[in-house]
C-alpha cells in the first residue's frame, strides 16, 4: 500500500469516527445549549424568556458602601440560574425528560417559599419538588445557624428541599466517611441530653432531643445546588467566563466518552488490518503491534475533537436567533455534518451566510470526506480482507462477490450525499418559517440536488448493469459445475469449475486435473494463494 493510499484510508476512518460521534454531539450539544440560555436569558428554541439571565445579572447595580453584600445577594440569583442550567444539562445527558426551572420564570415571581421546581415532560410542576436556595451566611457554620433560626422556620414547616452550595453541603454533612458539622452537633446534643437525664433534668433533656430532631430533619432536606459559593460569585462577576467553563466541561465530557468509543473502533479495525499484514508478511509482529497502538491513539484523539467541538457548535446552533439555523440543529444534517468540526464548520458558515449554494456545499463536504464512511467501512476493509485472506475455490468466489459489492458502495457517495441534503432542505421548508428570499434559494437548491440525484443514480445503475452482464454468467456456470461435481464425486469436474472462476478473477491456473495437482504438489514450485 502506497503512502497516499494509507493517508486516504486514515482520512476515511477519521471521517467514520466523526460520524459515529453524531449521537453524542446531539445529546451533549443540547446540554450545552442550557448554558447559552442561562447566559443570554432567552431560549430561542422554545421562545421562553427568563426574568434575568447571567448577562443581565452581571449588569446589576452595586452600592459602593455595600459592595460585598450586594455581590453576595446577586450571586444568589446567579446561583439559581446556574443551578437550573446544570441540572437540566445533566438530565439531558442522562436522557431524562424532566426539567428544572426558577419559579420566577414560570410566572411565580418572588414566591415566598420556592425558588426552583421540577417540571415533567408534559409541562406540569411535579409535586414535592419545590426547593428554596440558600447561599447565605459567612461560613457553613453560620449557614446552619441561620437554617436553625426562627426566621427560617417557615421553610422547615413547608417541608421543602433546601438547596445549598456544594462546599457547604460537604462541610455540613461530611465527605469521604468523615462526620460533618451537623453530625458533630447532634453528637454533642445527645451527650448533653444523656447527662441531663442522669441528673433528672427531663425538661432540659427534652429540649436537647427536640434540637436533635430538628437537625436531623434539616440534614434530610439539604441538597447540593450543583455549584459552590465561589462559582456563584464567579457567575455574578464573570458571567461570560463562567458560561464558557460550563460549556467546555460538558464538551470535554462528551470528548472523553467518545474517545473511548473511537479508540475501540479504530483499535479493532487496525488489529484486523495489521493481522492481515502479518499474514502477508508485509509487517513483523512488533511493527503491527506498534501500528495498532498508534492507530488506537489517533482514533481516540479524532473522536475527542469531533465530540468536543461538535457539541459546542451544535448547542450554539440550537439557541441561534436564526430560525433556519435552529431548524438545522434538529435535523440529521446538523447531527451529521457538525461532527466534522473545523473544515465543515467553515463550509457551513459560508453556506448559512449565502456565500455558496447548496450544491457547492455538498461538493465541498464530499471533498472533506463526509459520506465516505460507508465506502471506507465496506470497500476499503472488505476488499482488503477478501483479497488477502480468501482461499481459492467456491468460497473465494463468494468473498469476491461481497468485495465487489463493497466497492460498488463507493459509487453511491454522491447519490447518498445529494439525497441527504435534499431531504434536509425539503424538511427545512416545512418546519422553519423562512423569509421569502430564503425560501426561493432553498427551492432552487432542492432542484439542483434532484438533478444530482438523477445523475448519480444513473451512474450507479450503469456500473451495476455492466458488472452483472460481464461476470454473473461465468460465476453461475462455475458454481453449477462445482455443485454437479460434488454430487457426482467428480474431482476433475470440481477443479475445472474452480479454474474457470480463477481465470475470471485474473488468477494463474496452476492445475486443471487431479493428476496435474499431484504433479504440482510434488514439484519444487511455490504454492501462492
Amino acid at each position: 500500500m502506497t503512502q497516499d493510499d494509507e493517508r486516504s484510508k486514515r482520512k476515511l476512518e477519521e471521517e467514520a469516527l466523526k460520524g459515529v460521534a453524531a449521537e453524542t454531539v446531539q445529546r451533549y450539544g443540547s446540554a450545552d445549549k442550557q448554558h447559552y440560555v442561562a447566559y443570554t436569558g432567552v431560549d430561542n428554541e422554545t421562545g421562553q424568556r427568563l426574568v434575568k439571565g447571567l448577562k443581565d445579572i452581571s449588569k446589576s447595580k452595586i452600592n459602593p458602601e455595600y459592595r460585598s453584600q450586594n455581590i453576595k445577594q446577586q450571586a444568589g440569583f446567579a446561583a439559581e440560574v446556574k443551578s437550573v442550567a446544570r441540572k437540566n444539562a445533566q438530565n439531558i445527558i442522562e436522557g431524562k425528560g424532566n426539567r428544572f426551572t426558577r419559579t420566577d420564570d414560570i410566572g411565580r415571581v418572588n414566591d415566598p417559599l420556592a425558588d426552583l421546581v421540577e417540571i415533567a415532560s408534559d409541562g406540569t410542576v411535579i409535586s414535592g419538588t419545590a426547593s428554596q436556595m440558600k447561599f447565605v451566611g459567612r461560613s457553613p457554620e453560620d449557614l446552619l445557624e441561620k437554617l436553625n433560626s426562627a426566621k427560617y422556620q417557615k421553610y422547615i414547616d413547608a417541608k421543602e428541599i433546601l438547596d445549598i452550595a456544594d462546599d457547604d453541603f460537604e462541610a455540613l454533612l461530611g465527605k469521604n466517611g468523615k462526620s460533618g458539622i451537623i453530625d458533630e452537633k447532634i453528637k454533642a446534643l445527645q451527650n448533653q441530653a444523656d447527662q441531663a437525664k442522669k441528673l433528672g433534668k427531663d425538661q432540659v433533656a427534652g429540649q436537647k432531643e427536640a434540637q436533635i430532631e430538628k437537625y436531623e430533619y434539616i440534614k434530610k432536606k439539604l441538597r447540593k445546588s450543583g455549584l459552590t459559593r465561589e462559582e456563584a460569585i464567579d457567575a455574578r462577576l464573570h458571567s461570560v467566563v463562567s458560561t464558557a467553563k460550563d460549556v467546555t466541561k460538558i464538551a470535554n465530557e462528551a470528548g472523553v466518552g467518545q474517545a473511548k468509543i473511537g479508540a475501540g473502533i479504530t483499535g479493532s479495525l487496525s488489529l484486523v488490518r495489521n493481522v492481515v499484514a502479518c499474514i502477508k508478511g508485509d509487517k513483523t509482529p512488533e511493527e503491527a503491534a506498534l501500528a495498532v497502538a498508534e492507530d488506537t491513539g489517533r482514533g481516540a484523539a479524532v473522536s475527542y475533537v469531533s465530540a468536543f467541538s461538535g457539541s459546542v457548535i451544535k448547542g450554539a446552533m440550537q439557541n441561534s436567533e436564526s430560525g433556519f439555523v435552529k431548524s438545522l440543529s434538529k435535523s440529521n444534517l446538523a447531527t451529521t455534518l457538525v461532527t466534522t468540526t473545523v473544515d465543515v464548520g467553515k463550509t457551513l458558515h459560508r453556506y448559512f451566510g449565502g456565500d455558496i449554494t447548496g450544491t457547492q456545499c455538498i461538493e465541498e463536504l464530499g471533498q472533506q470526506g463526509v459520506g465516505e464512511i460507508g465506502s471506507a467501512m465496506f470497500s476499503t476493509m472488505g476488499v482488503s480482507l477478501a483479497s488477502s485472506m480468501a482461499p481459492i475455490g467456491a468460497a473465494s468466489a463468494k468473498v469476491f462477490a461481497y468485495s465487489a459489492v463493497g466497492g460498488l458502495i463507493g459509487a453511491t457517495l454522491g447519490y447518498t450525499a445529494a439525497i441527504a441534503c435534499y431531504q434536509e432542505l425539503a424538511a427545512a421548508l416545512k418546519e422553519a418559517e423562512l423569509a421569502r428570499e430564503e425560501r426561493i434559494r432553498i427551492e432552487k437548491e432542492c432542484a439542483e440536488a434532484v438533478a444530482m440525484i438523477r445523475q448519480y443514480r444513473q451512474e450507479m445503475n450503469d456500473m451495476v448493469s455492466e458488472y452483472m452482464t460481464e461476470h454473473i454468467q461465468t460465476f453461475n456456470q462455475g458454481f453449477l459445475e462445482m455443485d454437479k461435481a460434488i454430487a457426482e464425486q467428480d474431482i476433475n469436474g470440481f477443479i475445472r469449475g474452480n479454474a474457470s472462476i480463477q481465470e475470471l478473477l485474473g488468477k494463474e491456473v496452476r492445475f486443471r486435473t487431479q493428476e496435474e495437482f499431484d504433479a504440482f504438489m510434488e514439484s519444487d514450485m511455490a504454492l501462492k494463494l
